[in-house]
């Protein structure tokens, strides 16, 4: 009996420590488990497996050149998979989390992530670059950026041009003045044929400003005035002309050029309708008239003091006496 019982006592013993083992080891499965799913979620264990991004707030986006670009990309099979990252075709990094500059322009950007095995996905979005608000830039009157061979051509409405050390038009160095305190630029590009011809500015640094596009060309320049009113009317002291009174300003900006075509013996200006120069406010005897003498053409590029005088006083008028007004336009 005694043995009998020592013989079962040795069983259930012997049983308990099995079970006990077995429980470490589920335990110990378990917690190496958890492990790997902690720091490695997008784990898997084959190479034969199909990539994947597994990102889901990709985005098109809009940054000025000075702003890094900045993204992180999750793959899987994480350890099988490489990430590059192609800017309008060309690669410009390698890896799973980009964070650099990119260039002025409307690019193309796409995500590439291939496998060991030469299996691979990819994402594309669109990424605009603009230029930093202290970037140089050129004007954008048409006029302006249309020259004879040979020929010189200022370019105004020009901004931050004190940092540029260096005009390329067509790739090709030319020579270049800035002026009016950094916000107008003269060049002359020579030995170049009739055709059309990005600009490039250079600064002190380097960096590289796309200036827009000049025409060079035999053809004479297009004109660009709009007219707004053409017939014949006399100015006096007591008969103002005040066709364009009331609609003058509805059609003007800062900016726009504005031209008189006159005829005749006498004096004048335009001004608004309390008789102030459009230009700088100021009435007679400070207004400043053109003598006439003839046929002439005044010109005015109106400014924002100009835009406010024409709100402010009721409209536009021509002012004088002994002249014919023949024609009036904008450009």
């Amino acid at each position: 009996m005694n043995k009998t019982m020592k013989q079962y006592k040795g069983k259930v013993l012997k049983a308990m420590m099995m079970l006990l083992a077995v429980s470490f080891a589920l335990a110990g499965t378990s917690t190496l488990s958890s492990c790997s799913s902690d720091d490695e979620p997008y784990f898997t264990v084959s190479e034969d497996d199909d990539p994947r991004i597994l990102n889901t707030d990709l985005a098109d986006s809009k940054i000025d050149r000075k702003t890094n670009y900045k993204m992180e990309i999750k793959v899987t099979p994480v350890h099988y998979t490489t990430v590059t990252w192609l800017l309008d075709g060309t690669q410009i990094y390698e890896g799973t989390t980009i964070d650099q500059t990119l260039p002025v322009g409307n690019h193309e950007l796409k995500i590439v992530a291939t496998t060991t095995k030469g299996k691979s996905t990819s994402r594309t979005l669109k990424v605009t670059v603009t230029p930093a608000a202290d970037d140089p830039a050129l004007g954008t009157n048409a006029i302006e950026l249309w020259v004879a061979p040979g020929a010189e051509t200022t370019i105004h409405k020009c901004k931050n041009l004190g940092t540029v050390t260096k005009v390329m038009v067509g790739g090709k160095e030319v020579d270049f003045e800035v002026l009016e305190e950094g916000t107008a630029l003269k060049l002359a590009p020579t030995g170049l044929e009739n055709g059309d011809y990005d600009i490039t500015l250079v600064d002190g640094e380097g960096n590289q400003f796309f200036g827009g596009t000049i025409k060079v060309t035999t053809e004479p320049r297009p004109s660009m005035e709009n007219t707004l009113w053409e017939g014949e009317f006399s100015v006096t002291w007591g008969t103002p002309f005040e066709a364009l009174k009331d609609t003058f300003l509805s059609k003007v900006k800062a900016g726009t050029i504005l031209r008189v075509y006159v005829d005749g013996n006498g004096q004048g200006t335009a001004t608004t309708a309390w008789w102030n120069n459009i230009l700088t406010g100021k009435g007679d005897p400070e207004r400043n008239d053109f003598m006439v003498t003839g046929p002439a053409t005044w010109e005015f590029e109106l400014t924002d003091l100009s835009i406010q005088l024409l709100t402010e006083q009721n409209g536009f008028l021509l002012v004088g006496d002994g002249y014919t007004v023949k024609k009036v336009t904008i450009e």
